[in-house]
């Protein structure tokens, strides 16, 4: 069995290129047979969103998210992040989850990374 890789992406994509490289590193490991798990908290859901043309590391971003969503790789956003980030025409599929569900998400992984 392949172990479980779960991603917790908090940082800013306006100021850190902390969540570009979490998604093109998430990619590279989601090629092979890794069940992988992407949560978005905090500022970072941004990356979803089709209006943000400021965020750090754009283009590493349009390169690698697109496969994250051809390869259906869960995307899962917390909840209270979205009271500030409007992801209603976001081309991407998400679910939102709070926090105890974002605790068992985590506590599912075998490696967790941190951005």
């Amino acid at each position: 069995m392949a172990p479980k890789i779960v991603f917790l992406i908090r940082s800013n994509p306006e100021k850190s290129h902390r969540p570009a490289e979490a998604i093109r590193i998430a990619a590279g490991l989601g090629i092979g047979k890794n069940p992988l798990k992407i949560i978005l908290s905090g500022e970072s859901p941004r990356i979803l969103s089709d209006d943000e043309e400021d965020l750090v590391d754009i283009e590493i971003i349009e390169k690698f998210l697109p496969l994250i969503k051809e390869w259906n790789i869960p995307l899962y956003v917390d909840k209270d992040s979205l009271a500030h980030i409007d992801l209603k025409n976001s081309p991407y599929d998400f679910r939102a989850v709070g926090p105890e569900e974002s605790s068992e998400l985590l506590a599912g992984g075998h490696y967790v990374f941190v951005f």
